[in-house]
């Protein structure tokens, strides 16, 4: 497979699952890289990290997944870290969010040069995302973005939006994503499945059965799978069927991504 360069810029955090006493690395932009270097490309993240015991567990595992650390900053700032809970019947809830160490960040002119290199960027939540584009400018790279974390109002290559279940309102997020300019935008819809559109022509796919453990970074394992299949192949439909496919697997464990991860203290 030819090895495309695919960064991923801005959060991290360490998901901190209070129900199941369990911690995993993770956050939106964090596990997209990790989840570009899966599919076999060659992959980067851009972040910060707290100088702590945190910081150096999120780069451990960026390492042992095959992704290119060079561009992460370590920070005075507490590295980042998310609250989670679960109910009885499996429904997950956001308790608590310290963004710390990775608030704070935007990418340096040395990180800069390096993402102008890059065949593809996607942008996380991260400040100051518009200016970042404007410094990627004529590099040659396709650009997309999380638009369900990051307000970019810059029109990008590929937008990803995510709404819920619902038709209705998943139909309006697009139109209000391509109303932006975007090249192409998809739409997720939890157990329901994708959509995408150019504004021309528009494709949906139902979502897959599985019994789901938890929905932690399925998004985010959607658009990695997304953006390398439509890179590579440059079919919205079959990046649409691999990207669901590869969302529905990862609901099948806590977290963004397949990792030991630690257990909480009591």
């Amino acid at each position: 497979m030819t090895g495309f360069r695919l960064a991923a810029v801005g959060d991290n955090c360490i998901d901190r699952f209070l129900t199941q006493k369990i911690a995993r690395v993770g956050g939106n932009a964090l596990n997209v890289a990790v989840h570009f270097a899966k599919t076999g490309h060659d992959a980067a993240y851009f972040g910060a990290v707290g100088d702590d015991a945190d910081g150096r567990w999120t780069r451990q595992e960026l390492v042992l997944n095959a992704v290119n650390v060079d561009g992460l900053d370590i920070r005075p700032e507490v590295t980042a870290y998310t609250d989670i809970a679960h109910s009885a019947e499996g429904d997950r809830q956001f308790l608590f969010e310290e963004f710390g160490a990775s608030a704070a960040y935007f990418p340096g002119p040395d990180a800069i040069k390096i993402l102008r290199t890059a065949d593809h960027v996607h942008f996380g939540l991260l400040n100051e995302s518009d200016l970042l584009c404007e410094k990627l400018k004529g590099s040659g790279a396709t650009l997309s973005v999380d638009c369900a974390v990051n307000p970019l109002t810059t029109a990008v290559d590929l937008a990803f939006g995510s709404v819920g279940e619902d038709l209705p309102a998943a139909q309006a997020e697009m139109e209000r994503l391509l109303a932006v300019g975007h090249r192409l935008v998809v739409v997720t819809r939890g157990a329901e499945g994708a959509m995408a559109s150019d504004g021309t022509r528009t494709c949906s796919i139902a979502g897959k059965p599985i019994r789901a453990v938890d929905t932690t970074g399925a998004g985010d394992t959607f658009i990695a799978n997304f953006i390398a299949t439509w890179k590579m192949s440059g079919d919205v439909e079959t990046a649409l069927d691999r990207a669901t496919t590869a969302a529905a697997d990862n609901c099948l464990y806590h977290g963004g991504f397949s990792q030991d991860g630690r257990v909480l203290p009591t």
